[in-house]
């Protein structure tokens, strides 16, 4: 893959004064916006009349460029983007596995007349840079949109770093936008002037206004039990709660609850060992104060509303915005209100003893939707029809399926 995530390759146009070589400048305006997205109409046609194999060819040579500077990318995803080592290693992997080959693809044949003139929206995913960009800008891209990506500030480094990179490879300057902020009113303003979105998959939890909610993570009573505490760390505790598939929402069938939670408490203080440890290997960062302030007063809350604390992660010294893993323990999983749930580190387990009740908790999470079974496919999916959810991955003991 060659990803390390150590390296001295600088960014493109980096300066003493500069060394993230992203310009200084102040938040997006709706005006900003309006002129983005005009620009963006004034060169798509121009960039989507030419035949497609001269698009693969810059595609090719930005592949190349981003495979050659994986060290640098990835220096910037922990040092500006807050990301862990591990989950730079896992976006890396998850970014350039589909582009060895899919992008060569040849494409159906095209009529002779001229393209739509087609401008998208994106809302940078930081907790996944790479994997946003390779599955949903570079596709747009290759199919002759122009793109204008919303970026926090924290992840303009990252995003500024991949767009010079496009550029060096030949991409023209107004065919792949960045704006700064993802606040309401300028994605209010980009659905008004775009004509799609390429998102990668659902808003950005940690995006101001965001409605997305946290993923479940179920363990059913036929399930395997140490295959599910180690899966239900990493999806738990993941980038810091930033990652729409993160899932705090953990039920856990009464058969296996109180075993289930001793192993999971024990790993997740492990994971903060480590963390103390080793700083910016296992645990991302939150992305500000007001993340922090929003997992602190939810543990309080949730206290107040007789839910206990097995895990007591606080604040780590380390960094900023380092934050240790919480979980707390809930005595129904009727108690927890997962559109309060604060993307974090941290897990709110609770009982069931009847599959309705986690039918019932799904109404109220996310899309995603992780179960540890032994049971079919077939037998589960159907049950989950008439919900939001539409990424049901069942885990059995020797391999995955996914609906």
């Amino acid at each position: 893959m060659g990803s390390s995530v150590t390296g001295e390759a600088a960014p493109p146009g980096a300066s003493p004064a500069d060394p993230s070589g992203v310009p200084p400048r102040g938040p997006t305006t709706p005006d900003d916006a309006m002129a983005a997205a005009f620009r963006a109409r004034s060169a798509v046609l121009a960039w989507g009349s030419p035949p497609r194999a001269r698009r693969q060819q810059w595609a090719a040579r930005f592949v190349h460029l981003a495979r050659r500077d994986a060290s640098a990318l990835a220096r910037l995803a922990i040092q500006t983007g807050g990301l862990c080592r591990r989950d730079v290693v896992a976006d890396q992997r998850a970014a350039f596995r589909p582009y060895r080959t899919g992008w060569r693809r040849t494409p159906q044949v095209r009529s002779d007349k001229p393209p739509a003139a087609r401008v998208v929206s994106s809302l940078n995913d930081d907790a996944a840079p790479l994997t946003h960009v390779f599955r949903g800008v570079l596709p747009a891209l290759l199919n002759g949109d122009c793109v204008i990506t919303a970026v926090q500030p924290h992840a303009v480094p990252m995003v500024a770093y991949l767009r010079e990179l496009a550029l060096e490879a030949g991409l023209p300057g107004d065919v792949w936008q960045q704006l700064e902020g993802q606040d309401r009113r300028l994605s209010w303003v980009l659905t008004e002037h775009t004509d799609a979105s390429v998102t990668a998959c659902c808003t950005p939890r940690s995006a101001p206004g965001s409605i997305t909610r946290p993923g479940l993570f179920v363990v059913r009573k036929d399930a395997p039990l140490r295959p599910a505490v180690r899966d239900a760390v990493q999806t738990a505790f993941r980038t810091a709660g930033r990652h729409c598939t993160t899932t705090p929402v953990i039920a856990v069938h009464a058969h296996h609850y109180d075993r289930f939670l001793d192993l999971f408490a024990a790993e997740a203080r492990e994971l903060e060992e480590r963390a103390r440890r080793s700083p910016e290997t296992v645990l991302s960062r939150l992305i500000s104060d007001h993340q922090m302030d929003a997992v602190e007063a939810y543990v309080r809350r949730a206290v107040e509303e007789n839910a206990r604390v097995v895990v007591s992660g606080d604040a780590l010294a380390f960094g900023r915005h380092a934050h240790g893993p919480v979980v707390l323990r809930q005595r129904h999983l009727d108690l927890i209100d997962a559109a309060h749930v604060p993307p974090g580190p941290v897990a709110v387990v609770a009982p069931f003893t009847a599959w309705s009740e986690v039918l019932w908790a799904a109404r109220g999470t996310g899309r995603h939707v992780i179960v540890h079974t032994t049971s079919p496919l077939r037998q589960l999916a159907p049950q989950f029809a008439a919900l939001r959810v539409d990424d049901l991955r069942l885990v059995r003991p020797t391999f995955t399926l996914r609906r």
